[in-house]
Parts: C-alpha cells; sequence; structure tokens
C-alpha cells in the first residue's frame, strides 16, 4: 500500500507541475508527503469502513482481504493516471472521456471484487457496501474539515 501511494504522490507531484491551479482557486494545496499521509490515513480507513458496511450487509470480508483487493487498485489507479496525464498533454478532451469510463469501469471492478471477498452473493450489495464506505468516509472527512478548514483555507475561524 505505502508504494502505491508513494508512487500516487509523485505522479501527484508532477501533475501540479504540469498542471498547475489557478491562483484564484481556493484550494489547499499539500505536499508530496502531506498528500502521501492524508491518502494513507483515508485508505486504511477507508478499508476499516469497507469491511464494517460489509458485515452489516452480512458479509464474511477479512481486513487483510480487502487491503489485497484496495492495492491491487491503487496500483492499477497509478498506471491509469499516469497514462491520463501522458495523454491529457496530447489530447486533453480524450482523456476526460477516457478518465471517466475508467473510473465507471473501476467501480465496476472494485464492486465485483468486494462482492467476492465478503461473499455477498449480490453485486448489487456489494455496490451498497461500496457506497455505505465512501459515505462514512465523506462524512469523517466533512466533520474534520469542519474543525480545521477555515484555517487550513486561510479563512477566519470566527465566521
Amino acid at each position: 500500500m505505502v508504494l502505491a501511494i508513494a508512487l500516487n504522490a509523485i505522479i501527484y507531484s508532477v501533475q501540479e507541475i504540469l498542471f498547475p491551479l489557478p491562483s484564484e482557486v481556493v484550494f489547499p494545496r499539500l505536499s508530496p508527503l502531506g498528500y502521501f499521509a492524508v491518502v494513507l490515513v483515508l485508505q486504511v480507513v477507508f478499508v476499516y469502513a469497507l469491511q464494517a458496511s460489509g458485515r452489516w450487509l452480512g458479509g464474511r470480508g477479512k481486513f487483510d482481504e480487502l487491503l489485497a483487493v484496495v492495492v491491487w487498485l491503487q496500483l492499477l489507479q497509478v498506471a491509469l493516471q499516469l497514462a491520463m496525464t501522458l495523454l491529457f498533454l496530447v489530447a486533453p478532451s480524450l482523456a476526460g472521456i477516457l478518465n471517466l469510463a475508467a473510473t465507471l469501469f473501476g467501480l465496476f471492478i472494485f464492486s465485483r471484487f468486494i462482492n467476492e471477498v465478503h461473499q455477498l452473493q449480490s453485486n448489487w450489495r456489494a455496490f451498497g457496501a461500496l457506497l455505505m464506505a465512501s459515505i462514512i468516509i465523506a462524512l469523517a472527512l466533512s466533520f474534520l474539515l469542519g474543525l480545521v478548514g477555515p484555517s487550513f483555507l486561510g479563512l477566519s475561524a470566527n465566521v
């Protein structure tokens, strides 16, 4: 997992150099090490959330099995991200469309793998477990960003 996230952080840094955000966009710019740390924590929490949501739906998946699936998909994501970065330099519109198609196909693959790990007997239940884990992560991030977000973005906390 650490290797996949480190490669992801390197590609993130290259993308920041090649395609910088406009200065008027208020979006936190993370250093490669900061990006690495955030993604690592999020991925570990996501695997635990995926285990809990799958078990809630009657699954039997173990943490190490789900971790293997997530790491394998992360390595595929790194290869895809590198290809999309190179393609974006040549044909931005085509890169955007292919990126969307790859994301949808990746969700399909991920739900199939979750179904196999949890033995849920239904791809829809596996997709539901994926959605629940994603919602858990989104709510946790919303809470944390609500606590530290204004100061992190350079805004006044007393607004």
